[in-house]
């Protein structure tokens, strides 16, 4: 085993099926085959060895992709339109009459979503308020008896001039359905109909 000249049969296979081969990176702490075709040139000093283009995805890798998913800014929800601001004060005193004071909006955490108006004379109050849902299933609900329909606000929108002594107003724009409800009285279906005109522009 001393001749220089002697090598494997097993080493002259390998060397054959290695030579079309290309390979990119050797480890620094690996040594070469002693038949490798490769020789220890600068080219495969660390400073001068690229980095692989492609790895396998680690864990650590895969663990801050899905951190980095689950911690993305959420589709913000839509903002709903104030009610308190879906008609001025002067256009509310121009259809009421004078207010007794600025309009008072709930509290949407309240799960509610109306604004208040106090007429000094006239109507006790004026509300309007914002629901989800369909027409139809809020005519079967607080329609009455003879809902009147409203062509005019949509195909669905209708009022009920009765509604617990109430004249009570549905209409829908987009997804949001435009409720407004005063007292009953010999004008209360042409002032709700006024409002509601102001605030369906605004929504």
């Amino acid at each position: 085993m001393n001749n220089p000249h002697f090598r494997p049969v097993a080493c002259d296979a390998f060397c054959r099926l290695a030579i079309p081969m290309k390979f990119a990176i050797l480890s620094e702490t690996t040594t070469p085959y002693a038949c490798s075709p490769f020789r220890a040139t600068d080219a495969m000093s660390p400073s001068n060895r690229r980095m692989p283009l492609f790895r396998s995805p680690s864990l650590p890798g895969l663990l801050a992709a899905a951190f980095l998913a689950l911690t993305a800014p959420a589709r913000a929800a839509p903002v709903l339109p104030d009610p308190c601001k879906l008609i001025t004060v002067v256009e509310m005193q121009q259809i009421v009459g004078p207010l007794k004071g600025p309009p008072e909006g709930t509290d949407p955490k309240s799960g509610e979503i109306s604004c208040g108006f106090a007429p000094s004379r006239g109507p006790s109050f004026v509300d309007i308020a914002l629901h989800d849902g369909d027409l139809s299933a809020w005519r079967k609900r607080n329609g009455g008896v003879n809902p009147l329909p409203l062509p005019e606000f949509g195909s669905d929108a209708f009022v009920n001039p009765d509604f617990n002594n109430w004249a009570d107003l549905y209409a829908k724009k987009g997804s949001l359905v435009l409720r407004v409800t005063m007292p009953k009285g010999p004008h209360s279906i042409e002032a709700v109909k006024a409002i509601a005109r102001k605030a369906l522009a605004r929504m």
